[in-house]
């Protein structure tokens, strides 16, 4: 694979100092590019930014390593842990951190890694697409439904990220799972929040049309200028000119626009509905509700309206600012519902046991409500009850001899490292790492003697089953 590239950065209309940085240099592991944004002060965030670069380059000189992915998450932590140790030892430095986007390009595959918001796109059949989805708050706020992607621009709080390097002892990075494979013309782009965040995607997809990449670079940090240029300004392009690959290969995280009630977009080819096609749905829609109508009203006639009760527990209101405020742990239960565009609306969770109260798109209030339902027990009903409770009594637990559940197996695939895998067992097994991963293989009867010693240096062989402890 052959390729070129032009890298430039400015120091914008406002900032009196250039906190970003970056990199591009060929290593044992193949040709590597690296921007960063710095964080902290002046001299905070130029010091970050600029660790950062050295030291993933450094990391790739040291060693060539077997697998990609794996080396790009560990490049990443070890800037981390170079620039957290420089803060504790200089006062003044503290609290700095930096963004991070990699680009490794390897024989004919290429491999990217981010921490932040700065972002790796990728110019192919005239489409810009997005390689990264940022760390940041308004980011979650996008994929929780609540703000749309052009909003999220213009957040008060678009510039809060929830991940960067050197701000703690350690960090998680997202490594693409699989390599991107680019066709001849492809163009990668590597920019701090400087460039996007001042020229929307559909702005810079028209500048990188243009068959020059000298002029491409020049013309984005242009926009960026002529939109205001209140933040450092950097831009990496990258031009696939020779490749093996007759088509791209990649995946992208691009916005999805909110769906129009009134007048929906067909996705994936699908044909448009007609008058008789939502004719039938209303038809169908009014029969479910008459059908639904009628089965409440016989249970009401014959259990009695007296043992069905309904119950508020709880009920507050939220206003727009305190929703996007909202502890982003609770908002799980809203995790790819669609808020409608119609006043008034409400929308189920959980099961109908909660809903949403909406207005003009926005979550106003969270209600939570019970039904407890008690039929009148008939003489058969009674017997079987008292059954069942005799049978509780007399019945001998079960799991009294204190055994530990057996350990989950993990078959190794391609492009696996010790990382991914705790990430993917995390969430059942919070105590879980990669220490304790190759502590509990090291006497696992399923790997050799010679493969548990790479295993101990952090390399890992495809088909390897390695066992996920459960403790």
């Amino acid at each position: 694979m052959k390729f070129s590239s032009k890298l430039i950065t400015n120091v914008g209309k406002v900032r009196a100092a250039n906190e970003d940085n970056m990199g591009e240099s060929l290593t044992a592991n193949g040709q590597l590019y690296v921007v960063c944004d710095g964080m902290g002060g002046h001299v905070g965030g130029a010091t970050a930014s600029s660790i950062a670069v050295s030291s993933i380059i450094e990391y790739f000189y040291k060693e060539v390593y077997d697998n990609p992915i794996q080396a790009i998450d560990h490049a990443l932590s070890f800037a981390n842990e170079q620039i957290y140790a420089s803060a504790l030892n200089n006062p003044a430095l503290k609290g700095m951190g930096t963004t991070a986007v990699v680009l490794l390009i390897k024989n004919e595959e290429c491999f990217i890694g981010h921490v932040g918001d700065s972002r790796i796109y990728l110019y192919s059949d005239k489409n810009l697409n997005r390689l990264t989805k940022d760390h940041s708050f308004v980011q979650n706020l996008v994929d929780s439904g609540i703000i749309s992607d052009d909003e999220a621009e213009s957040h008060p709080n678009k510039n809060q990220i929830l991940q960067a390097l050197g701000i703690s002892s350690s960090v998680k990075g997202t490594i693409s799972h699989a390599s991107i494979l680019p066709k001849v013309g492809d163009t990668f782009l590597l920019c701090s929040d400087g460039l996007n965040g001042m020229v929307k995607d559909v702005e810079m997809q028209k500048i990188m049309s243009v068959d020059h990449i000298e002029i491409a670079a020049e013309n984005l940090i242009t926009a960026a200028l002529n939109a205001g240029g209140t933040d450092n300004i950097t831009a990496a392009l990258i031009k696939i000119e020779e490749s093996s690959h007759a088509k791209s290969f990649f995946t992208h995280f691009n916005p999805i626009p909110k769906l129009d009630l009134v007048n929906t977009q067909q996705i994936g080819g699908k044909k448009p509905s007609t008058p008789q096609t939502n004719n039938k749905k209303w038809i169908l829609l009014a029969a479910g509700l008459l059908v639904s109508l009628g089965i409440v009203l016989l249970y009401s006639k014959f259990s009695g309206n007296e043992n069905i009760k309904g119950k508020e527990t709880k009920s507050k209101s939220y206003s727009r600012s305190e929703i996007e405020q909202y502890p982003l742990n609770n908002l799980d239960s809203l995790e790819g519902k669609k808020i409608s565009d119609v006043a008034n609306d409400t929308i189920e969770i959980n099961n109908s046991t909660k809903c949403a109260i909406v207005k003009d798109s926005i979550i106003t209030e969270l209600r939570e409500i019970e039904i407890i339902k008690k039929p009148n027990p008939t003489v058969k009903q009674k017997k079987e009850d008292s059954q069942t409770n005799k049978d509780k009594t007399t019945k001998k637990p079960t799991n009294i001899t204190g055994e530990k559940p057996k350990p989950k197996t993990h078959k190794v695939v391609e492009g696996e490292g010790l990382q991914s895998i705790v990430n993917k067992y995390k969430s059942e097994y919070p105590n879980l790492s990669e220490e304790r991963l190759k502590e509990h293989n090291a006497n696992s009867p399923k790997l050799k003697k010679e493969d548990k010693a790479k295993l101990q240096k952090d390399k890992l062989g495809i088909g390897w089953i390695l066992e996920i402890p459960c403790d």
